[in-house]
């Protein structure tokens, strides 16, 4: 079920719980942001049917880029954060990702990516 049911028949229950840190996205945190992802993909002239890439260590915002993407129409390729660059670069050249999505603990890595970036595909940390 997509969780803007969620959102709507139960706002405060969690859609996500760190076990590390014990971080709560509730669903209507989950909807608000995903809602801002798909607008963002909008924005960047990412359309239904167009790929990114997420590089992200596990943490609540790769799921709300997930439900974005999802929303938009597109189609997100997970890079693991355990490959090496040319693994990783080799994965994000072959999905032809308009976007690179990645944190700050992974710029470095994105760095090294920057080469094996599609044409015209831009990375966002």
């Amino acid at each position: 079920m997509h969780p803007c049911h969620h959102a709507r028949s139960t706002p405060d229950k969690p859609a996500t719980i760190m076990a590390g840190s014990g971080e709560i996205t509730t669903y209507a945190q989950l909807e608000a942001r995903s809602n801002q992802v798909a607008h963002l993909l909008r924005s960047l002239g990412v359309r239904a049917g167009d790929h990114v890439a997420i590089l992200m260590e596990n943490q609540p915002r790769f799921y709300e880029l997930c439900w974005g993407a999802q929303r938009a129409g597109v189609i997100f390729t997970a890079i693991s954060t355990h490959l090496g660059p040319d693994d990783a670069g080799y994965i994000l050249e072959n999905c032809e990702a308009k976007v690179l999505f990645t944190s700050h603990r992974l710029a470095e890595l994105a760095e090294k990516l920057q080469p094996a970036l599609p044409p015209r595909c831009r990375a966002l940390y």
